[in-house]
């Protein structure tokens, strides 16, 4: 599995640019399933037909961000951004652009450059090595996308990389259909890995609507709280996989919620309760589809979420998949 989850760190996926994650995990759930297709916004559908309630499981392809705005006279780089950037940590950042073009970030103040006093982007600009507007416009245009260089360290069973958000919870549900045995599924399932999660969860709005399932259920990253001085998160890494109870744009469905703490118990999986003020996930969109949806999610808790160093334990990440394994064979 971490071969898997390397390859899709290292893939080019920014906001509307999946196609690059979307050909890996197509390629990896092909034989898995009963059929794949993509819907016209760009979501990826994994069915496997099953003979009671539907269930849709989702996980985003996609990944935070900078798109080019401007290009400079002396061919820096003025960039906007895609999902929620840490703009703090942006200094010494390397930035890879689509087409392979690579750029260090910096910060624009003559008394002290290495100290981030304003947050606006506006302030920071990329260096690709360019020596003019005509020169740097060889390598990129206004529009063209970036992200955090992929990198990927593993320690014990500790793994550090950038777009572990949400990569991570597409290789859950790529795992669990390797795992899953057919004739035990007791949904009509629907694995769907979506597009557009990072700048307003829109693909789960789309495929969602499309589907229109019983039961839904993200998989997705959570913060941790067990670094030095953090916030107030009962959360931690390697304690096991996260059931939603609460985050800042929905609260999880009690029936959902509660049979997955259900499975966890009967099946001695670990398991966190999982109760955050920020941030959501795929199952925000679910949950209000048409009627409504019940919804609920399992989430893996990563340090640093959003930073090219997303930290999280493979242990948690292979009890999500038992965890998930047991709840739709049940």
């Amino acid at each position: 599995m971490e071969n898997l989850i390397k390859k899709l760190v290292y893939a080019f996926g920014p906001s509307s640019k999946e196609n690059s994650v979307k050909k890996i995990i197509k390629e990896e759930i092909l034989k898995e399933v009963d059929e794949v297709y993509e819907d016209n916004f760009g979501n990826l559908v994994g069915h496997i037909k099953g003979p009671n309630e539907s269930l849709m499981l989702a996980a985003h392809m996609d990944q935070i961000g900078v798109m080019v705005t401007n290009i400079d006279k002396n061919g820096f780089l003025r960039v906007g951004s895609i999902g929620g950037l840490h703009k703090s940590l942006l200094v010494g950042q390397k930035i890879l652009f689509e087409g392979g073009v690579e750029g260090f970030v910096y910060y624009e103040d003559k008394e002290s450059p290495w100290e981030v006093k304003d947050q606006k982007l506006e302030k920071f600009y990329v260096d690709i090595g360019a020596t003019s507007r005509t020169s740097a416009k060889k390598l990129v245009q206004i529009g063209t996308e970036g992200i955090y260089k992929p990198s990927f360290y593993v320690n014990g069973t500790r793994i550090t990389a950038p777009a572990l958000d949400d990569r991570i919870g597409c290789a859950v549900a790529i795992q669990l259909l390797k795992t899953l045995r057919r004739k035990k599924v007791k949904y009509d399932l629907y694995v769907v890995f979506t597009v557009q999660e990072e700048i307003g969860i829109k693909g789960a709005k789309v495929s969602s609507y499309d589907i229109t399932p019983d039961i839904g259920i993200a998989l997705d990253v959570t913060d941790a709280g067990d670094t030095p001085e953090s916030p107030a998160i009962s959360l931690a890494l390697g304690k096991g996989p996260a059931i939603k109870i609460m985050d800042a744009g929905m609260i999880a469905s009690k029936r959902i919620r509660t049979l997955l703490i259900d499975t966890a118990k009967k099946n001695n999986i670990p398991y966190q309760l999982e109760v955050i003020t920020g941030g959501s996930t795929d199952a925000a969109a679910i949950q209000i589809t048409k009627t409504g949806v019940e919804s609920a999610a399992v989430s893996i808790s990563t340090r640093y979420i959003h930073t090219p160093g997303e930290t999280l334990d493979m242990t948690d990440v292979e009890n999500a998949v038992k965890l998930l394994k047991k709840f739709i064979e049940k």
